[in-house]
C-alpha cells in the first residue's frame, strides 16, 4: 500500500476526502509519498516523492480524465522512472506490487515538502522560456533523482538513497 500524503490543491482535483494519517503512522517511510500541484507554462503537474528516500516524478500536463485514473497514472509512471534510472528489478517490482493500493491522506512530512520545493525550483528553471512541447520531462526527472543531491538525505541522491534502502 502507498499512502499519498496529498497537498489540498491535489485534494480538490481528485474530488476526495484526504483520510487521517493517524491510522497509517506505522506503515514504513518507503511507502508513504507526498504529492503536490504545480503549474508549469499554464498545464498541471502532479509532482510525487517518496518520504524515506527522496525519489521523485513530475508528471507534465495531466488532464482530468488522468486524475480520474491518478493510480494507474502514477504505477505506469513510476516503471518508468525505475527503467530510466537503472533500478534493479526485484527493486522496482517490489516497489510497484506496494503500488497495489492507494491511500490518500494529509501532508505530515515538512521535510519531504522542503525537498519538493527544491524539486518545484528545478522544474520551473528547466522549463522557463521553453514551449511546454519542448520540455523533457525524462531529463527533469532523471536529474531530480540521479544528479540532484538533498540534505535530509545525508547529501545523497534519491536513486542511491533508494538502493540502500534495499541493501540493508
Amino acid at each position: 500500500m502507498f499512502v499519498i500524503g496529498a497537498t489540498q490543491k491535489l485534494a480538490k482535483e481528485l474530488h476526495q476526502e484526504l483520510e487521517e494519517q493517524e491510522q497509517y503512522k506505522d506503515i514504513p517511510k518507503i511507502y508513504q509519498w507526498h504529492a503536490n500541484i504545480i503549474t508549469v507554462n499554464r498545464r498541471k503537474c502532479l509532482m510525487l516523492m517518496n518520504n524515506g528516500t527522496g525519489l521523485n516524478l513530475t508528471l507534465f500536463g495531466l488532464r482530468k480524465q488522468q486524475f480520474e485514473n491518478i493510480e494507474n497514472v502514477i504505477k505506469g509512471s513510476l516503471n518508468q522512472l525505475f527503467q530510466l534510472l537503472k533500478v534493479d528489478k526485484g527493486i522496482s517490482d517490489h516497489m510497484l506490487e506496494a503500488a497495489s493500493e492507494f491511500v490518500f491522506t494529509k501532508t505530515t512530512n515538512r521535510q519531504t515538502l522542503g525537498m519538493m520545493n527544491q524539486v518545484k525550483a528545478l522544474v520551473e528553471d528547466a522549463a522557463d522560456g521553453l514551449e511546454y512541447e519542448a520540455i523533457d520531462a525524462e531529463e527533469i526527472n532523471y536529474i531530480t533523482n540521479a544528479e540532484l543531491i538533498y540534505g535530509p538525505l545525508k547529501y545523497s541522491t534519491p536513486v542511491e538513497t533508494l538502493k540502500n534502502y534495499f541493501e540493508k
